[in-house]
Parts: C-alpha cells; structure tokens; sequence
C-alpha cells in the first residue's frame, strides 16, 4: 500500500501535535527556486551535519535513528522546495550558528559533542524554539530548530527505516476493527 502525501503530512502532524510548517506546499508539491545559501545544504559535509543533528533529535534506539533513515538527505530538498526565502534564511542562519552555540556551552564544535551533550545541546535549542514561535509575529520567519525538528520526524516517519521499524507495517491492511487490543508499548501503525 502506498501513502500518499497528504495521508503522510497528517500523520506527521499528528505525532508532534499540531502544525507543520510549510505543509500547505508539502502538499501541493511545490518547487521554489534554491538560494545560493541553500544550495550548500546539498554539499556532503552539510547533509551529514544534518544527519547528525536529526539524530541529536531522534536517535537509535532499539530501532533505527534518523540518520540512517536518510533524514540528512531529506530536509535540503524539502528547505530548497517547500520553504519561503524568509524561512530558508532562518534556517540558514540556524544552521550556520550551531557550532558557535556548541562552543559557546561546551567549548567545542557541535561535531566533536558526545551523544549526552547532543542531547542537552537539541534541548536547549527546542527551549529556545518554543519561546520564540510562541512570541513570533506574523510575517517573521520561523525558528531554525523548529524547522529542523519538523522535518526530522516527517522525513523519518514517512521513510522505508520510520514506516517499517518505528511503526507497525502492514502492508496489506486489513478491515478497520475499532476494537483492536492494545497494549502499552505498541507501536502506531503505518
């Protein structure tokens, strides 16, 4: 069975509880011209970087992270096509501060962080995030990190690794039975 776009955005946006920024262009399958800034996103260095730090969001556990599900890869494309310029220079401007952000609370480079400080790192900035969305103005351009952390979980919930090993797949569905045991622990389905 495949999922669709718009069955994959909801869904999504089911899980983190609300909104997706630039879902409306998800869906209509939009194509915006890439700034020159944007295009770094596609070198390796900076798709790896990303991975690094959607697995900071979304690390291995007893299933795959983020970074092997190919979220890296993902979110230049969906930033390059999906965002408006305004959003593309805030994450922008996002990406290129995070290693000054490390040194500045760990005095070194977000690369060199280990998995812990990671961690600490992507909590404080998802602090920062949700006191600046809830005091933006309309027209301002949304927080870097709630972007990344948008497309994190979009790119790894609609990915073969996110659909096949974080979810329960099933890939002829059954009919709907409302009544379905559940038990804590168990994973949604795909």
């Amino acid at each position: 069975m495949n999922m669709n776009r718009r069955e994959a955005i909801q869904r999504v946006a089911m899980i983190i509880g609300g909104s997706v920024i630039g879902a409306n262009l998800f869906l209509e399958g939009c194509t915006r011209p890439a700034t020159k800034e944007v295009a770094e996103l596609f070198k390796a260095e900076s798709m790896d970087r990303l991975g690094d730090l959607a697995e900071a969001i979304l690390p291995e556990t007893d299933t795959p992270g983020a970074k092997e599900a190919g979220v890296g890869e993902f979110i230049p494309v969906m930033i390059r096509d999906c965002y408006t310029k305004e959003d593309q220079d805030s994450f922008m401007e996002g990406f290129y501060a995070v290693d000054e952000k490390a040194d500045k609370e760990f005095s070194k480079p977000f690369s060199e962080l280990s998995p812990e400080e990671r961690l600490q790192f992507v909590h404080k900035l998802d602090v920062e995030s949700k006191k600046y969305q809830a005091t933006k103005k309309e027209g301002d351009p949304n927080h870097f990190f709630t972007m990344l952390k948008q497309l994190t979980l979009t790119g790894f919930f609609t990915s073969e690794v996110g659909m096949t090993k974080a979810l329960r797949y099933v890939p002829i569905p059954g009919k709907y039975d409302g009544e379905y045991p559940y038990k804590k622990g168990d994973r949604a389905f795909a």
